[in-house]
């Protein structure tokens, strides 16, 4: 996956998002946020390529230290119990009806036979999913007998907890919660938007601006933000 360009275009015209672009930021916001929000409990991998036609899955969450992470908001704690969660984004646009969620059923099973055939054939787990999507279906409900341990957090029956349905929408705004966050949709997105603004590095809020969905009200107040702010050196870190 090639990085995100984190300068604005030439023209200074920050264009509406593209879908693909806007699964690359979220899938990055991963990638370098999830060890610093977790203390190194959880870094993300790019996922093995899982053989069943088109089953590419959007990557896997590694735990390393289960201590760091009980007090950590929900749904970090629900990782304890497993070495690895496999991980799929669905963001605003993307399909949540029945036949998208069964083929990431299908894409789970498929990597816990490739555990069993190619890694550890002594493992007697389940692989667990992370479905990771704005807000909860209406379908879901019928299908599956979902169970609210958290907020935003739901475990489907009876699947237990190998799978875990995390509503961005329901999530509180908390650092810990960064790269999940990135799935909000609607007036949820415009206000972590405007929560995230003054902490995070302006060439983040500009790949912000540039990838996802807000709307054009708050993309532009945050622009004229942007355009306001004194220009100085950038850090890499976090704002706290």
């Amino acid at each position: 996956m090639g990085l995100i360009p984190l300068v604005p275009p030439a023209d200074g015209v920050l264009p509406r998002p593209g879908m693909g672009q806007t699964g690359v930021f979220a899938k990055r916001t991963f990638i370098e946020e999830t060890e610093q929000v977790t203390g190194g409990a959880v870094t993300w991998q790019e996922p093995l390529e899982v053989k069943l036609g088109k089953a590419q899955i959007d990557g896997l969450l590694l735990v390393h230290r289960t201590d760091l992470l009980t007090h950590l908001p929900a749904p970090w704690p629900e990782a304890r119990m497993h070495e690895e969660i496999m991980t799929e984004l669905k963001l605003p646009g993307d399909a949540v009806d029945r036949r998208a969620v069964e083929r990431a059923l299908l894409r789970r099973q498929a990597r816990q036979v490739q555990r069993l055939e190619q890694e550890d054939p002594s493992w007697v787990g389940h692989e667990p999913l992370w479905l990771i999507a704005p807000d909860v279906p209406g379908w879901l409900g019928r299908a599956y007998g979902s169970v609210r341990i958290a907020p935003g957090c739901y475990r489907l029956e009876p699947l237990g907890a190998c799978v875990l349905w995390i509503a961005a929408n329901e999530l509180p705004l908390l650092d810990e919660l960064t790269p999940f966050l990135m799935a909000r949709s609607g007036e949820a997105l415009d206000a972590f938007g405007r929560w995230v603004a003054p902490r995070r590095p302006r060439t983040w809020l500009r790949a912000m601006l540039k990838h996802l969905p807000l709307s054009t009200a708050t993309r532009e107040a945050l622009r004229l933000t942007l355009a306001s702010t004194d220009e100085g050196p950038e850090s890499g870190m976090l704002m706290r």
